[in-house]
């Protein structure tokens, strides 16, 4: 954590706000984990009653639509103040025994529900049903307080918490300095049936936006794939990290496929659950938890070291929905977690001042040659070596991807040596390790720009200057 800035009178002017959470697991007793089912069960009741009136608004507008009524003439769309405001005519006698809070934010969850609706962003909301919708609620961060190794509650109480965390620590001297404060608290209930609480923080950051700790480096690219999971390379063909295939999910199969019949078989049809289908669907829920938390600590040290340690990263753009419709690498695929990857490293670099590019989506980083910029018109995903047929170039293939988005992304900020190189120069910005053969006359780079091939001509000597304007165009610079 950075220390508190010295002069107020400038800290106020470079004051912002970052958002972040924390998510850490309660232990709460036997009572304690019951008011928490109910405050669930709570907030669910409250959310369905906003969806019906939702429903019932929606069947309105339809009506008078198709009555042709005039659009300014029709009802308008509950907001959550609407919602909010029908609750408490018609709340049960029940209610009061949970905190007013759960249904305030079920109505907010409700409402929003529907304008993504309305957006055109998802379906029209449905009811939250028992088993199958998350049992969770959430609370105002002023009426929650942490301490060392507890949590309270509103209407529940202390709550203590397993085991410790730096994060905490650090949280709680932030909100006693004034730097920090809990917006709101969200508790759910996971597969496992263990119950797991969420601080929504908002912190106030008074030193001033600086540079990266390490902006000299060089930019780098993250190529993502199954064989292994990341590769970053810079535009030289370096590899600075190395991301191994996760097999988390599928080496659990087994015994998750164990515990899955399990179920099934203490399962009857039109007989109520079970005290050991309980446990049974408890054991499913652990093994999912372990691998869950398995991807998701290799992700993030992966991730916060790439971010610490360079200031620019470039990342292809995956439409991993598309990918996953092949159904022999949907399980490989999905065992990786590339948008968990992708959404770790932007806010993690931005938080250290970097800068995460995207390639576009059509963007060839596995067929194009990082040193000579020519374009493969075919790869097969066996081809784990990559050989280019017109400088001899052989490389790594998911390092050679991952130096052609580095060049890509030194084009886009301006820092590629094309801008500025000479006419009949090769391109300074190139594998130092490719020599080209004196038979081409013309290569174009990795970046996308068109550069002049060695040639005899020394540099500087009367050769005029690339224009800029000509840089990265797609088209052959003007001798």
């Amino acid at each position: 954590m950075a220390d508190d800035v010295s002069d107020p009178g400038t800290a106020e002017d470079r004051a912002r706000v970052r958002l972040s959470g924390l998510a850490f697991r309660l232990d709460p007793t036997n009572v304690q984990a019951g008011i928490l089912g109910r405050s669930a069960g709570a907030r669910r009741y409250a959310f369905n009653s906003s969806i019906a009136r939702i429903t019932a608004n929606q069947e309105v507008w339809a009506a008078q639509r198709d009555a042709e009524v005039a659009p300014g003439e029709r009802v308008r769309p509950p907001s959550a103040f609407d919602l909010r405001a029908a609750w408490k005519a018609e709340r049960p006698d029940w209610a009061g025994e949970i905190s007013s809070w759960v249904f305030d934010f079920a109505c907010r969850e409700a409402a929003a529900a529907h304008r993504n609706y309305l957006a055109g962003r998802t379906r029209f909301p449905r009811f939250a049903k028992k088993g199958r919708s998350k049992d969770r609620f959430t609370v105002v961060g002023r009426d929650a307080t942490l301490e060392a190794g507890r949590v309270r509650l509103p209407k529940i109480g202390w709550v203590r918490i397993c085991g410790a965390d730096p994060q905490q620590v650090n949280l709680r001297r932030l909100v006693r300095r004034g730097r920090a404060r809990v917006t709101s608290v969200t508790v759910s209930r996971h597969a496992d049936g263990s119950w797991w609480a969420a601080a929504k923080i908002e912190r106030l950051l008074l030193a001033a936006p600086v540079a990266h700790a390490h902006a000299a480096r060089p930019v780098v690219g993250v190529d993502r794939g199954v064989k292994t999971a990341a590769v970053a390379a810079t535009a030289g063909g370096v590899q600075v990290a190395e991301l191994a295939s996760g097999r988390y999910l599928r080496d659990t199969a087994r015994r998750l496929a164990h515990a899955q019949r399990t179920v099934a078989r203490r399962t009857r049809r039109g007989q109520p659950s079970s005290a050991n289908r309980a446990k049974a669907v408890a054991r499913v829920g652990k093994l999912h938890a372990k691998v869950a938390a398995q991807r998701a600590a290799a992700l993030h040290t992966f991730s916060s070291s790439l971010a610490r340690d360079h200031p620019v990263i470039v990342l292809e753009t995956l439409t991993t929905a598309n990918l996953m419709a092949n159904r022999h690498l949907a399980g490989a695929i999905g065992d990786q977690g590339w948008a968990e990857l992708a959404r770790q490293l932007a806010y993690k670099t931005e938080w250290r001042s970097g800068l995460v590019l995207r390639a576009p989506r059509m963007f060839p980083s596995s067929k194009t040659c990082s040193g000579c910029g020519a374009v493969k018109p075919t790869l097969s995903l066996s081809e784990r070596t990559y050989l280019c047929a017109t400088c001899g170039l052989i490389d790594d293939r998911d390092v050679n991807a991952g130096a052609t988005l580095a060049a890509w992304g030194e084009h886009q900020l301006g820092v590629c040596p094309c801008v500025t190189t000479q006419v009949r120069d090769r391109h300074p910005g190139g594998r130092s390790d490719v020599q080209l053969p004196c038979s081409a006359t013309r290569g174009r780079h990795a970046c996308g720009g068109w550069v002049s091939v060695v040639s005899s001509a020394p540099r500087g000597a009367g050769v005029p200057m690339v224009p800029p304007v000509e840089a990265g165009t797609g088209q052959p610079h003007a001798a």
